[in-house]
């Protein structure tokens, strides 16, 4: 019997042990919080090369003539007007805030270097974000290797490659990414309200509800927190406040915005996003993919219809019976807990957007870090027992399989039309006529049809008089 007792408090301490290098425990020596902080700090900049290098593997143009959208629009938009009037214009009728933000120090240098600036200030946030949260989950106690994994897929993810990936326009999947592991993960000196940790999601809660709608999805995971008192009352409602602020204002920009984005909820978007999960989830293995398949000439085989929809309940019913298991009190199933909510928040994020619109990949790129991440942390008891040989193996395998998919598509790295021949077409032409009116273009050829259904002073719409001032 006690050989028994043994044997089965092995097997919980094998879960929830942690590393034994003094590094991650909350009342470390200065020095070992230092050596914590330099690998947050290398995580952070492995993270930002990466984001950049990919675009330079797709093209090696991209860096300085891919200016990108709304990366281009945004300082734009500040030229002809100013900051604070730009910062609270309604893009496709809700607030846009960060990328706003970021179009500021853009907007102040040359016009040649905004492709370049824009590229390295985004890579210099995907690098802050992967730093975030590999900080997050040291400090919630998961292992170096899923920590490290889980930070890194921000910007190595194949899905991310398709069109988000180093796109200020496109940081908000970073924000709802490091926000949800910090609140599906709370370190406990966070969970009470002690130090600055709390404040600083709270901070991060307002800013990501200024920029995208869909924090909504984590408010709940908040609530969920507190119900099951895994949330001290005073963080709970400090993080609920800052996010329902900026809800409030995404919902009164919706109501307000001279040109609102259109909904489209019914059964045919709902459909396209359950067999849209699928797919992007076997983007993990490049090549992959759900269809119809045929051997040699004579035979093939198709998928069940339903496909989409089972993998929708299975996600579903594996969150709810982690949370249950999560809420029981023995040893080591408060990861049980997070791990439910990062599946939860995957499907919510995944589904608000792609449902009231169409199944974009980029309503994709969340689920599927919250997945990977949930996975991570799923095999991190595992991870911390392996061998150091065994871990170099999984990592030189990861990127065999994920090399096709390194570098950016076509799509995102290229240059459709360069920037700075762009540059020069337009000034050339205000010399011309200096009180024409021109319309530069950002990659990949965009806005649509010159921006018709854009408004000012978020316009492609330039004066030649405004152009003087870069000549």
């Amino acid at each position: 019997m006690y050989q028994v007792s043994r044997i089965g408090f092995g097997i919980v301490n094998a879960y929830t042990s942690e590393p034994k290098s003094h590094l991650e425990d909350e009342h470390s020596s200065a020095r070992g919080t230092v050596r914590w902080w330099a690998w947050a700090l290398l995580v952070g900049i492995a993270s930002g090369l990466i984001s950049m290098g990919r675009l330079v593997v797709g093209n090696s143009q991209a860096l300085s003539e891919v200016l990108w959208a709304e990366d281009g629009l945004f300082p734009l938009c500040i030229h002809k007007a100013d900051f604070a009037t730009c910062l609270t214009d309604p893009f496709a009728g809700y607030f846009l805030f960060l990328p706003r933000v970021f179009a500021w120090p853009v907007s102040v240098l040359p016009l040649e270097t905004w492709a370049l600036a824009t590229n390295l200030i985004a890579a210099v946030f995907a690098g802050a974000v992967s730093a975030a949260v590999f900080a997050i989950l040291i400090r919630a106690h998961i292992g170096w290797f899923a920590a490290g994994a889980s930070a890194l897929l921000a910007t190595a993810a194949p899905m991310v490659g398709l069109e988000s990936i180093n796109a200020l326009g496109s940081a908000y999947p970073l924000l709802l990414f490091v926000l949800t592991v910090a609140v599906a993960f709370p370190s406990a000196r966070v969970r009470s309200g002690q130090g600055f940790g709390w404040i600083a999601v709270a901070v991060l809660g307002l800013v990501t509800a200024l920029t995208m709608p869909t924090t909504v999805v984590i408010a709940i995971l908040v609530v969920i927190q507190a119900l099951t008192r895994r949330l001290s009352m005073k963080v709970a409602i400090t993080w609920i406040g800052a996010m329902g602020i900026g809800l409030v204002a995404q919902a009164w920009v919706a109501a307000t915005a001279e040109v609102r984005r259109p909904i489209g909820l019914g059964w045919d978007s709902l459909n396209a996003w359950a067999d849209a999960i699928p797919v992007s989830i076997l983007t993990y293995w490049p090549g992959l993919s759900i269809g119809e398949f045929s051997f040699f000439d004579n035979f093939t085989l198709s998928p069940v219809s339903a496909t989409g929809w089972l993998v929708v309940a299975a996600l579903a019913i594996l969150a709810g019976w982690l949370l249950v298991r999560g809420q029981r009190a023995v040893i080591g199933n408060e990861r049980f807990f997070g791990i439910g909510l990062l599946l939860l928040a995957g499907l919510g994020l995944g589904l608000i957007p792609a449902a009231i619109g169409f199944a974009n990949n980029r309503y994709f790129v969340v689920p599927l870090l919250l997945w990977g991440t949930a996975l991570l942390i799923a095999l991190d008891p595992w991870l911390r027992r392996a061998r150091a040989w065994v871990l170099a193996l999984i990592v030189v395998l990861t990127l065999v399989i994920w090399w096709p998919a390194m570098p950016a598509s076509v799509f995102r790295s290229t240059p459709a039309p360069p920037w700075t021949e762009e540059v020069a077409r337009v000034k050339a032409a205000c010399q011309v006529a200096p009180d024409a009116l021109e319309r530069p273009i950002f990659s990949p050829f965009w806005p649509p049809n010159w921006g018709d259904g854009l408004t000012e002073p978020t316009h492609p719409n330039l004066p030649c008089t405004i152009v003087w001032r870069w000549l």
